[in-house]
This record gives structure tokens, sequence and C-alpha cells, in this order.
């Protein structure tokens, strides 16, 4: 009995949960000297490798208990915390896959402390661009970074001495692209150095109550390894801290920004609570951050949370932790490009468009020739014969005449009791059918004269206007007097039309229409007195 074949391992994505750590930044100078305890510390830790940390705040009992990661303390540097949490994510991005790193606390934590550092103790961007230098040495890797920052929802570029707005905007595949963002390839770290530098210089900041350098938008280096296979990149994510105006006193353009970063960090809120929730719709377009974190929060990129508390507020290091114990539970879903492999059948979405389109212009071209050539556009009514005479021959032409407000169309098919073959009578129609008709007399009928007939045939066509002459001969069949009637050029509205200039193709056709119904009228008279007179 054959068994089903199972998955292939190598096309499995590997799971991986958004791991947070806690770090709680030194007392200040200022608060130092208020011989305050932190509100947090850490209660223990389990065999899993999480730890439980308590928040208690030292005016009231109140306190709660969360479980994280990892917890780094006062007494903890940066450097630690590069070595057990974000150096581990670095050689994966070798073999293509993504790796995120992002601080988020409110004002006044650490969390640009954190990610820049100082000259003497650097931060996680300057040791993460060192390791990844010093992985590249020695192959045939390539290391490119990008620097930009979203500012009041909207995206710039740091490494363009102009500000620049970048786009956000998706890929063929789905994936978020930013159109103009410029990568500057890095060989050593004098050169990260000298455009970083650059980098943080241009990044809004400003004062306000609660920190005199207070960021004013979110910043976003992304540093890229290109090797001969795959690519893959590290993001290393510097979150403005959320703001409460009452204590931050601002005002002005100070407020405006702090409303724009909060509501980005309540967008950011949202997002984890869907996850966490399993919801059937992700809120990531709410805003351009949790736009850019699509990928680190429930996508393919392997992420690292560090919740940055300040020991002094209660208040805020309950919001922070809460929401970091929450976001420990969405899971990321990591492959990596070697792994990935090139799809057997690629669909190509732009070439199924065009294909569509062109059908749809086909279908819609196929129509219109269908309402020209359908039967129901050569239909005519039937013949008015009101001839003596049992054998009519009917004129094979066919005149629309059109109303003075060209709104209706009347078809007017009328017969003739002569039995002249319908091939050699003249065809009354358009205006280059009239110009165009010739003479047509058959030669094998003598024409005579009859001036009784011919007088009454210009008593009857005196007083009308008409393009249509009666033949100088009459044509004498079995006894019946017919005329040939000779297409002329009508001299009407339509032509001194033609000679004004300001006058449209519908008042031109118009007084088409109105010279067809008097040549009409003139022929309807011309048969009545023609039965008259037999």
């Amino acid at each position: 009995m054959a068994t089903a074949a199972g998955p292939d391992p190598a096309s499995v994505a590997s799971s991986q949960p958004v791991r947070v750590v806690l770090r709680v930044r030194p007392f200040l100078p200022s608060e130092a000297s208020s011989a305050a305890t932190p509100c947090v510390r850490r209660l223990g830790s389990h065999t899993s490798g999480e730890v439980t940390v308590q928040i208690k705040d030292q005016y009231t009992s109140r306190n709660e208990c969360y479980k994280l990661d990892s917890f780094f303390g006062q007494e903890t540097r940066v450097c630690q915390i590069f070595d057990q949490e974000v150096s581990a994510v670095i050689p994966g991005i070798f073999d293509g896959t993504n790796a995120t790193v992002f601080a988020y606390g409110a004002t006044g934590s650490g969390k640009t402390y954190t990610m820049q550092g100082t000259e003497d103790l650097p931060g996680l961007i300057p040791l993460a661009v060192s390791t990844v230098l010093a992985l590249c040495t020695g192959t045939w890797c390539s290391v490119e970074i990008s620097y930009y920052e979203v500012y009041m929802e909207r995206c710039y570029d740091l490494l363009e001495p102009k500000a620049r707005e970048i786009m956000a905007l998706d890929d063929k595949d789905g994936n978020m692209k930013l159109k103009g963002l410029a990568w500057v390839p890095v060989r050593s770290m004098e050169e990260f150095h000298e455009i970083y530098s650059i980098g943080v210089q241009r990044r809004k900041v400003a004062h306000t109550g609660l920190n005199d350098v207070s960021s004013r938008s979110h910043a976003l280096l992304t540093i890229r390894v290109s090797t001969d296979v795959v690519k893959g990149k590290l993001s290393l994510i510097d979150l403005a801290g959320n703001e409460d105006n009452r204590r931050t006193c601002n005002e002005g353009i100070r407020l405006q920004e702090s409303a724009k970063i909060n509501q980005s960090l309540f967008a950011l809120s949202n997002v984890i609570s869907a996850l966490n929730m399993k919801a059937t719709r992700i809120p990531y377009r709410e805003s351009k951050l949790t736009r850019i974190l699509q990928d680190s929060l429930g996508g393919n990129s392997h992420a690292v949370m560090i919740a940055c508390l300040n020991p002094m507020e209660y208040q805020e290091a309950v919001h922070t932790v809460s929401l970091a114990a929450r976001s420990r539970h969405i899971v990321n879903y990591m492959s990596s490009a070697s792994k990935q492999g090139t799809p057997k059948d690629k669909v190509d979405m732009e070439a199924k468009l065009r294909v569509w389109l062109e059908s749809k212009g086909k279908e819609k071209s196929t129509q219109r020739m269908d309402g020209f050539l359908s039967p129901n556009a050569s239909k005519t009514p039937l013949s008015m014969s009101h001839m003596k005479k049992s054998a009519s021959v009917r004129v094979p032409g066919r005149v629309k005449a059109m109303d003075q407000d060209g709104s209706k169309i009347k078809k007017v098919l009328f017969d003739s009791s002569a039995r002249i073959p319908a091939e050699n009578l003249p065809r009354v129609g358009t205006q280059d059918e009239v110009n165009t008709t010739k003479k047509v007399v058959p030669p094998s009928l003598t024409p005579i004269k009859d001036d009784k007939a011919g007088s009454s045939l210009r008593k009857a066509l005196s007083p009308i206007s008409s393009n249509m002459a009666p033949q100088k001969h009459p044509i004498v069949d079995d006894g019946n007097c017919s005329f040939m009637l000779e297409p002329k050029t009508p001299m009407g509205s339509y032509h001194i039309l033609e000679k004004v200039p300001g006058a449209t193709p519908l008042d031109k056709f118009n007084a088409l229409g109105s010279s067809l119904k008097v040549c009409i009228t003139a022929i309807l008279v011309f048969m009545y007195q023609k039965n008259t007179l037999v």
C-alpha cells in the first residue's frame, strides 16, 4: 500500500515567535538625587527561559506581573544585550533570512541611546554593522545600508542631501518596496560612521518638557547583505516614544508631531491585538509604521522587540510592558531565500492583466461589428404599394431623414409601378452618393416625348425646392410613362452651413436631413401626379 509523500522539508518555513526583552535604563542625575527605587524588578526565571517581572507603584499598592523572554536591569550595558539577543539573528541574513530589531517605549525611556549609543559605548546599530562587516571579510559579499525616517506619516530619506519623500508601494508579489530609497555601499566602519552621522544630524529632534533631545520621528536603518545567491537584510528601528501632552506641554507643531506619533503607536497596538486574536483582517495599513513592520509582526522576519522603561514612571511602564507581553504571542514564519527556490509555474500578473484587457477590447469591437452586420440593422419595413399594377418594382434604396431637433429618424421606402430593372434605377442616399451617382439610361429603350406628362410634372414640382430633376426624355414601358430622375447637388441650408466657419457637424447633419425630407416629399408628389394622369 503506497503512502502519501510528506511535504518537502526544504520548502517548509520555520515558525518563530517575536522575542521580547526588557531593558530598564539607569537613573538620570536629576533622578538619582531623590533616592527613588525603580518601579520594575525581576521576580525570577523559569526553566523555559522566560522571566517574570513585577511592576509596582511606589506610592500605592498596585502591582502587575508579566512574563517576558529576558530582563536587563539598570546595571546592564547595551553590548550585553547585543551579545545575548541581537548577535544570534545576524548569521541568518547571509542565508537570505530577514531580521528586525526595534526599540519600543515611552518618551525618555532610553530607546535612542539603546540603538545609537555613544562614541565610547556604541549602541546596537554600530555593533550590528561591525559584526556584519567582520563576517563579510574574505568573502564576495557586499554590504549596503539605507537610513530613513517616518515623520508626520511621511517617509524621508536621511542619506540624501535634500529632504526627499519616498513612497511606500507594493510590488507584484505583495511585498512593500520604498520607491526612491537610496542604498549606500559600506566597506569599513569609518565609511559607516561618516554616512551614519550625517543621517543622525538630519533626523528631526526637538526639546520637550520631558526630554531635551526628543525624537520626533521613527528612524529605520537597514543593512542589506548580497551574495551570489541570496539577499538578506537586518532592520534596526528606533521608534519615537508615546507622549502625554499634559506632561510634555507640547504646543503648535510639537503637538501635531505628538499626535502623529501616538496615532502610529496606537495602530501598532491594534495590529498586535488583532494578531493575538487571530483576526481575519490585520490593520497593517492604518499607518506607515505598521505597514513597514508588517514583515516583523506576523510576517516572514525574525523579530526582536526591546521594551525600554523609565524606572520612575509606573503608568508608562505598565503600558509598555503589557503591550510587549502581548507581542510574545505573535508568530512569524521565516524562510530563507536559498530554501524557497523558484516555483515551477510562475504567474505573471502583469501579462494576465494585459491579456484580459485585450480580450475585453476584442469583445467590445465584436459587439460593435455585430450591431452593424446584424439582420435587424438591414431589415426594412414593408413597401407602400398603392399602384394599380400588380407587378411592381421595389426601389432597392432606403432614405433616412432626420427631423430638425436631431432626435428622430424616419425610414421611408417607396415602390414604383414601372417595370424597370431595379439595378438601372438611381439611388437617393447620403451626400457622397448624390455626388457620385451617374445618369443611367437603359440602351434598349427608345425615348419619346410626352408634353402633357412633362408639363404636369413641372407644375407639380415648381413650388418645391428639390435636388431631384426629371430627365429630359421619359421612358415608356408597356404603355406606362415613367420618368428617370437625375440627382443634383442640393443648394439648401447644408451647403450654406459649409461656408459658415462656426457650424458644427450636428448642424450640418440636421441641414442635410431637412434637404432629404424635401426631396422625398417631391418624389411622393410626383408619384401621386403620375397616378392621376394615368
